[in-house]
């Protein structure tokens, strides 16, 4: 078996900017016609500026996240007969070899299936990261998951099936414990 490269999706990456542009467009109309808005729906132009400001700042960002997952699919994760490498090029932790992953669970949060990496060990995980977010994200699946690892197939170029296939499939077959 080869190495098994996921990039960010290009499709989504376009909905996720077209998206933005829309609600960044409705945040400026927001922010520019508070007081008309307000009287017309007996609503405090001060509240409606605030949240169009907001909406420009939050959506800005997708429109800047999309614009970057345009220019140049980032890789996400690398399936290898080595092991699972989750987010290549920010995670310190590296490599997760199959002789480490338990198994999987998937759990759905509003519709979103998610992808849990049951590890062995997983607090030894938490103490190699040295990123102050990525470790309280960690920290957090821990907490809720019992594994600092989880993958979601939204904004990556495979879909959930085909993504819990494939890990399914390397596990079984390199995993010397199973």
């Amino acid at each position: 078996m080869e190495n098994i490269e996921i990039y960010t999706s290009k499709k989504k990456s376009i909905l996720l900017l077209l998206g933005s542009l829309i609600f960044v467009g409705l945040g400026i109309w927001f922010t520019l016609e508070a007081n008309d808005l307000a009287t017309s729906m007996n609503r405090n132009p001060i509240l409606l500026q605030g949240v169009g400001i907001f909406a420009i700042l939050f959506f800005g960002l997708g429109i800047y996240a999309g614009i970057k997952r345009l220019v140049s699919s980032q890789l996400m994760l690398i399936i290898s007969p080595k092991g699972l490498n989750v987010d290549p090029k920010k995670s310190i932790t590296g490599l997760i070899g199959w002789n480490e992953i338990l198994g999987f669970d998937e759990i759905s949060i509003h519709g979103t299936k998610i992808l849990i990496i049951n590890v062995k060990n997983p607090d030894s995980w938490l103490e190699k990261e040295k990123n102050q977010l990525r470790r309280q994200l960690m920290k957090y699946n821990i907490e809720n998951y019992s594994s600092p690892f989880n993958i979601s197939s939204n904004g990556l170029n495979i879909d959930h099936a085909q993504l819990k296939n494939k890990l399914t499939t390397y596990w079984e077959a390199f995993n010397a414990t199973h």
